[in-house]
């Protein structure tokens, strides 16, 4: 994934024609101008219209008819999807740096990531999130070391306000990866363990990925089938 490993103007668009199929760009909306909105917004608004299906799953971004700037000078363009969080930029930086906020404070943190490089994370993220092809393990260190790791390389994204700090994103040629700091009660006591998570498109065969992991893959749950009462 070339796209994620050397991020340009056009990574977002090529990542989702890689994810989700071949991008049908004449079927793209057309947007009216906006005014003084960043074209790297519009840009992702427009590639992600021309998938032609859903890009997120969890949080969200503002349609572009809704955005305006606060009265602080701050572009809301993106939102946790419990409205906890808040992403936005000013639209007059001249390197469109991202900044968030908590839903009950007014003052805006750096994120460490500027607007293009931003979208681009949360487009992998969200992708991550929304397909079916994937599969979650708790490893100790030593497991990961041991070569799993071997497979990815490392993203240059900061880990965002709701992720933790530990998070780190990679990708390999067909596959993309998320460690971090398993959920409490989730890591063996006495050994450094890591919440490990490989992502795919649909059809992708990640058999590879779970070889040397499948003592320590979390089974995912399934869903509660529905019973008719009885009355």
């Amino acid at each position: 994934m070339e796209e994620l490993l050397h991020p340009r103007s056009d990574s977002v668009r090529r990542f989702l024609r890689r994810w989700y199929g071949t991008s049908d760009e004449s079927s793209e909306p057309a947007f009216p101008n906006f005014g003084n909105i960043p074209p790297e917004l519009i840009e992702w608004h427009k590639a992600a219209a021309s998938v032609g299906v859903p890009v997120t799953f969890q949080d969200y971004p503002v349609k572009p008819e809704d955005l305006k700037r606060d009265a602080d000078g701050m572009l809301v363009f993106w939102i946790e999807n419990q409205q906890g969080f808040y992403w936005a930029v000013n639209p007059e930086s001249a390197d469109l740096q991202v900044f968030d906020r908590t839903n009950t404070s007014d003052y805006w943190r750096p994120t460490g990531e500027n607007l293009e490089r931003f979208l681009l994370h949360r487009t992998v993220h969200e992708a991550l999130l929304g397909t079916e092809t994937k599969f979650s393990a708790v490893a100790p260190t030593e497991v990961l070391e041991s070569g799993v790791l071997n497979w990815f390389t490392v993203l240059p994204f900061s880990p965002a306000v709701n992720e933790s700090l530990s998070t780190r994103w990679l990708c390999s040629s067909d596959a993309l990866a998320r460690v971090g700091s398993p959920p409490v009660g989730y890591a063996p006591p006495g050994q450094e363990s890591w919440m490990f998570t490989v992502a795919a498109a649909p059809g992708t065969d990640l058999l590879k990925y779970r070889a040397n992991l499948e003592p320590y893959i979390l089974v995912r749950p399934r869903p509660t089938p529905f019973v008719e009462p009885p009355f």
